[in-house]
């Protein structure tokens, strides 16, 4: 989270350092005494004159402290110790006769100590530490032996390959020197047999590169076409007699993307459980509606989130998306009750308790699925609410209006400096925004970066460009006095003028750029990092695969969503009860310039825009801190806690061992779930009560503080099945839309689109597809074959008619 900037405790803070500085100054002033309180006894009558006649300083100190010292000694010690200074002495040499040197003092010191208190010296201790010295001598004799056979093998397997190089090399110069014998007719026809198999049927390769050019950046299927034609012409010199059409070609695409998704859908209808994504964007008249699963691949031991369906749907609303996804999911041939949760929106039709899509899901198919919101969309909802309770409602909610708010404010900022049309054919003064970058630079010397356009539906958009115009306030003012000037002499529209008009007002409003410097802050300590985390990726590596240990992909997150959002909910608790130490600097600055009554009505807004916040992060964040979603923990670094608290509560068995805080925090959150009725455990309470081996498992990993949950089989099965799985935001599905408009256009039939995109998530895998598109096309042409008395023959008239009007209508 952002450091919350507390000044209360900055004060107190740096008094208390002050304080502890001083004190230690005087401390430091102060000459340490050592010696005893009582009155020194002399030795005899000359002691104290010596003292007095010593020079002042460190000498007489210790001096003072050796004497009194040896006052102290008791009895027994005054021989050894007068016996002590006559012997520590120099026996010879220049310094014959002078007390050994401390340093010398503290060697004889080091060798008593390490010497003469050890009782190893023994005739046993002396045998056990031989034996002990052979058998380590023999081990790294072994090690040696083992060594000097590894560096035999090694140089055998380097003279192997030294001789497959050789061989290598010489398979290459036979077939150099046969390639001078292949005639041009016997290249063609090589390289025609790469592409077709006969006149009529190509290779699975050609179908292969086929599909993946077509897949690369925006490559229409047209130009598909023409890269291969021009490709097989570079290769065989000629063009080609009788080529591949773009209808083949999209029957090709086609049939290589349900091969790669029937595999897909094979590995969901294995998994144990299975999420669902769903969105809708429009196009023009289109509403594309995207259906993706998200499962843990057994296979490639990863989390997968696949594209099954793009529909054009006549309405978005919670019957017919609840329809939609329930005929997808008996046309895949998957189990209803493996349905986990959905991951959508908050969007009433899908969000709603009563009517929303997901209930209406359950109540059809006799689910229990549950719903998770979108991280991304949840916290935009929250920054909206609090914007528009600190600082108004827009009249407007899609663009621009001339009321005095902070986001009009930003959006004019944005059209005056880069929000000129090319093809407007209105522009005043033939002005544009590379123009206004020139007068800036030519008047000030400044120079700044194209403006971010801020959008109601992308609040980072807005707090982008709530940066760019603090950091540029001060040059704007110069530059709008100027201009304005400038503009008023020539035959300037009178509406751009009074854009700039209302623009300078705008920018020497107090209260408006104070508004704005408080949307900054708070964004900045609540917005940034959580948007950071929740399209983040965890950088623990988690799961354990192909023998080794890696992270989880970008999204999933729902192993530690729980405690993020404790440490979050409790952030903004302390900004609720604090909001004017939060908002210091900009309340300070609000105190100096506005008048009393303004000034009120700024801190009655920015407590009441705080309190909303914190209202709608109550309710669409909360949920993680309560069953089912709270046992997401077991897969965090709290793990072992939030486990221990599960086994004494909803087990309701003893403590393992003794709880600690946390561990008594967890268990009150559960106790409180189940006064409330809320029992819901994804599965885990059910399976230690139906499975000993899981129930002792899981006791192990109570006590056991070194294991990972990798180390426990069935344990780690449940957490990656069920958990990793999880994307707590909905970006991959909006990602969706974006190749959407980059890879395909409108003409484009919606099979063919649905193909590309379900292409797009992965790498087209290079393999032989012979099998598969010859089964896919024998089913194909038996659909063609059916009698045309089985056919159903479309069934129209008024009532059909009036049936769908009403529907449309609901």
């Amino acid at each position: 989270m952002g450091v919350y900037k507390s000044y209360k405790r900055r004060f107190h803070l740096k008094n208390a350092r002050l304080k502890k500085y001083q004190k230690n100054e005087q401390l430091n002033k102060e000459e340490p005494i050592n010696i005893n309180e009582e009155e020194p006894i002399n030795i005899n009558e000359e002691a104290p004159n010596n003292i007095i006649n010593e020079k002042a300083g460190e000498v007489p100190n210790k001096r003072m402290r050796l004497i009194s010292t040896i006052q102290q000694l008791p009895d027994k010690d005054i021989h050894p110790t007068s016996n002590l200074i006559s012997i520590m002495r120099y026996p010879r040499g220049t310094n014959e006769g002078n007390i050994i040197s401390p340093y010398l003092q503290q060697k004889a010191y080091d060798y008593l100590n390490q010497s003469f208190y050890k009782h190893h010296s023994t005739h046993q201790f002396l045998k056990d530490s031989n034996s002990k010295l052979e058998k380590n001598n023999k081990k790294l004799h072994q090690k040696n032996q083992t060594l000097i056979k590894r560096t035999q093998s090694l140089g055998a397997k380097v003279q192997h390959l030294q001789s497959q190089k050789s061989q290598h090399i010489a398979e290459i110069r036979s077939l150099v020197r046969r390639s001078n014998h292949i005639t041009d007719t016997e290249f063609r026809k090589k390289i025609k047999s790469i592409f077709k198999i006969n006149n009529r049927e190509y290779t699975s390769n050609t179908i292969w590169l086929a599909t993946s050019i077509s897949q690369v950046g925006q490559t229409s299927l047209r130009s598909t076409v023409e890269c291969m034609r021009l490709v097989y012409e570079f290769l065989i010199g000629e063009p080609p007699q009788d080529w591949l059409t773009v209808s083949s070609l999209c029957t090709w695409h086609q049939d290589i993307s349900e091969l790669h998704f029937n595999e897909q859908i094979h590995q969901v209808a294995n998994a144990p459980v299975f999420g669902i994504m769903v969105d809708e964007s429009t196009r023009g008249q289109v509403k594309n509606f995207v259906l993706c699963y998200q499962f843990w691949d057994g296979k490639k031991q990863l989390p997968v989130a696949i594209l099954s369906q793009l529909q054009d749907i006549p309405k978005c609303n919670a019957e017919i998306v609840s329809d939609t996804v329930i005929k997808n999911i008996q046309e895949c041939g998957l189990d209803f009750k493996k349905c986990l949760l959905w991951v959508t929106d908050n969007t009433a039709y899908m969000s709603g308790d009563k009517k929303g899509a997901v209930v209406l899901y359950n109540k059809k198919t006799s689910s229990n699925s549950l719903r998770v919101g979108c991280g991304l969309h949840i916290v935009q909802i929250i920054m909206n609410h609090f914007e528009q309770e600190a600082f108004g409602k827009l009249s407007n909610n899609t663009g621009f209006s001339r009321h005095q708010h902070p986001y009009n404010l930003l959006y004019l900022a944005w059209k005056l400096h880069d929000g000129y049309d090319s093809s407007d054919k209105d522009k005043p003064l033939n002005i544009n925004s590379q123009i206004i970058k020139d007068l800036y630079n030519g008047l000030l010397g400044y120079h700044y970066n194209q403006y971010q356009l801020p959008l109601r539906s992308r609040w980072g958009y807005e707090l982008r460009t709530a940066k760019q115009f603090l950091d540029r306030h001060k040059a704007h003012v110069e530059f709008a006095n100027w201009f304005i000037g400038e503009m008023e002499c020539h035959n300037t529209p009178k509406s751009y003028l009074n854009d700039w008009y209302l623009f300078q007002s705008w920018l020497l409003d107090s209260k408006l750029n104070i508004q704005i410097k408080c949307l900054v802050t708070f964004a900045e300590h609540f917005y940034e990092p959580l948007m950071q985390f929740i399209a983040g990726q965890d950088t623990v590596a988690r799961i354990y695969q192909n023998g080794q240990l890696a992270t989880l992909p970008p999204g999933r997150r729902a192993h530690e969503m729980s405690d993020k959002v404790y440490e979050w909910h409790k952030f903004l608790q302390n900004i609720a009860k604090n909001f004017e130490m939060f908002f210091a600097d900009e309340l300070l600055e609000a105190l100096d310039v506005l008048s009393s009554e303004e000034f009120g009505v700024l801190f009655d807004n920015l407590e009441k825009g705080i309190i909303k916040a914190l209202e709608y992060f109550e309710k669409w964040f909360l949920p993680w801190l309560h069953l089912p979603l709270v046992v997401c923990r077991l897969g965090g670094n709290n793990a072992k806690s939030f486990a221990s608290s599960f086994y004494h509560v909803i087990l309701k068995r003893p403590w393992i061992k003794l709880p600690n805080d946390l561990e008594l925090r967890f268990a009150e959150e559960l106790e409180n779930d189940l006064k409330n009725g809320i029992m819901d455990s994804f599965g885990l309470q059910e399976l230690l009560l139906q499975d000993n081996n899981f129930l002792r498992e899981f006791e192990q990993f109570c006590v056991d503080d070194k294991s990972f949950i990798y180390n426990f089989p069935d344990l780690y099965n449940f957490v990656k099945t069920r958990i990793y799985f999880i994307i707590i935001h909905q970006q991959q599905v909006e990602g969706l839309f974006n190749k959407l408009d980059l890879k395909t256009h409108p003409n484009m039939s919606l099979a063919v689109k649905q193909s590309k995109l379900r292409l797009s998530s992965n790498k087209i895998v290079k393999e032989n597809y012979s099998d598969g598109l010859k089964k896919i096309r024998s089913e194909r042409n038996s659909a063609k074959k059916i009698p045309l008395q089985e056919i159903q023959l479309q069934q129209f008239g008024s009532d059909i008619a009036s049936d769908l009007f009403n529907k449309l209508l609901h």
